[in-house]
């Protein structure tokens, strides 16, 4: 092999190695803090328990598996609760929602769920390992 095919080889490798990405996140990926579940239900008994209670959202999630996260949210936010939809602060939804993860029986990691949809968009919904 002469040394531009060797060169091109090692061009075309470290290219290959930029363009492998990173699993995407899902919700078995700790999304969520203990402390935020913990804040969350408090506002979760405030605010949802009324009309949902606490084993309403697994089997709500497992339909929604493959589904974005920020989608999820995004519903949460412009319809809950049903008497003041978008009524709460964001961060607030957020605890909510990862309260709700822990009900489902996610498991919680070392940082807080982001309030940014955006964030939100990059995790799916998936079933539990």
């Amino acid at each position: 092999m002469n040394r531009l095919s060797k060169l091109g080889l090692m061009a075309a490798l470290i290219a290959a190695a930029f363009v492998v990405q990173a699993e995407p996140r899902t919700l078995n990926d700790k999304v969520y803090s203990d402390a935020q579940a913990e804040s969350g239900e408090a506002l979760y008994e405030t605010h949802c328990l009324a009309c949902h209670d606490k084993k309403y959202f697994r089997p709500v999630l497992k339909r929604w598996e493959g589904q974005s996260l920020g989608i999820f949210y995004t519903v949460m936010i412009t319809s809950m609760p049903e008497s003041n939809p978008g009524a709460l602060p964001l961060n607030e939804y957020a605890d909510i929602l990862a309260y709700i993860l822990s009900l489902s029986r996610y498991p919680a990691g070392d940082e807080a769920l982001s309030a940014d949809q955006a964030a939100m968009n990059d995790i799916t919904i998936a079933n539990r390992k």
